[in-house]
């Protein structure tokens, strides 16, 4: 869904035109943000449970965070050889996912601004799981920096509604399994597309996303029927395929879509299509490299890391 936001904006920047399908469809991909959040609270809370608290950690910090220095040191590159001066915000938002400063900062690989909200989330579950104590003052954190967003881009940042559809995953995590809510998923969808033809679909930048612009509209327009969705697949059992494997792949097509993405507008310029076509054609070509970048890159870092010795015994006593 993200994909196709990008590739559609790229291709109706070329054409002038939105082709076969109304300019409000795109809008509909931005909810692919909102989805992975829910997914994510959903995932935390069910992969948590038997795992000490540094053990969380480490297999949160090796699955995110190594492939991501390598092509966040890409995008340094483009940005450092296109003559942008690098702040010491810009590393610190880049390589540390803190944006909040004095302002707040974009990452030099812009669609990081979801892992900034990850990393928080994976730090306040840390909390909790070493200490159950911590559970209400880390929400009482949440509440109050929501209610101060006003005086600065730290409580913007720790007081984004965005967080909001994390704890929609948490829940869903222990809601019980009822087969009619598979419903979800169609009306869910009906929601999200129907939010850009009735004009409630939030409009904005990575930036504003960032600060929270919005956002207790965006968690209701895109955050509920989000979790609606994410409900209706957990009642599904899903078996291994084209699908998964590519699903496997998602966060290396996240991360390095965006990069592939100005090479395409390069194409459009020489090689004119129709709109669709250009927009068919950007996302087939961005999950080919996905994927691609997946395997020869990713999947080996991942091993790497899973094949180090395991330092903290879990309380199960089993194998990492």
């Amino acid at each position: 869904m993200v994909v196709y936001v990008h590739a559609a904006q790229l291709a109706v920047e070329q054409t002038g035109s939105s082709g076969l399908f109304p300019r409000e469809l795109p809008l509909a991909g931005q909810a692919g943000v909102d989805i992975f959040f829910v997914i994510s609270g959903v995932i935390i809370a069910r992969t948590v449970v038997g795992l000490t608290w540094q053990e969380f950690a480490w297999k949160r910090f090796r699955r995110i965070i190594p492939f991501y220095f390598l092509v966040c040191i890409f995008a340094l590159l483009i940005v450092a050889r296109s003559g942008v001066a690098i702040t010491g915000r810009d590393l610190l938002a880049s390589f540390f996912l803190w944006p909040a400063t004095d302002t707040m900062t974009l990452p030099l690989l812009p669609v990081a601004w979801t892992l900034c909200y990850e990393m928080l989330f994976y730090a306040a579950a840390t909390l909790v799981l070493a200490d159950r104590r911590w559970l209400f003052p880390v929400l009482g954190l949440f509440v109050a920096a929501m209610a101060l967003r006003q005086h600065g881009a730290v409580f913007q940042f720790l007081g984004n509604p965005l967080i909001i559809e994390f704890l929609f995953g948490v829940a869903l995590a222990h809601a019980p399994a009822f087969r009619h809510v598979r419903w979800g998923i169609p009306l869910g969808a009906a929601l999200i597309i129907g939010a850009g033809f009735f004009d409630l679909a939030p409009l904005g930048n990575a930036l504003e996303y960032l600060r929270g612009d919005e956002a207790f509209l965006r968690v209701a327009v895109y955050g509920l029927p989000a979790a609606l969705i994410v409900w209706g697949v957990m009642q599904f059992n899903g078996r291994a395929s084209a699908w998964t494997r590519q699903g496997d792949a998602s966060y290396s097509l996240y991360l390095t879509h965006s990069l592939f993405m100005p090479m395409f507008f390069v194409v459009w310029t020489l090689i004119p299509l129709p709109t669709d076509l250009m927009i068919v054609i950007s996302m087939a070509a961005a999950a080919f490299f996905g994927w691609r970048i997946h395997l020869a890159i990713e999947v080996p870092v991942l091993n790497a890391l899973k094949g180090q010795r395991k330092l903290i015994p879990s309380r199960s006593g089993g194998a990492d």
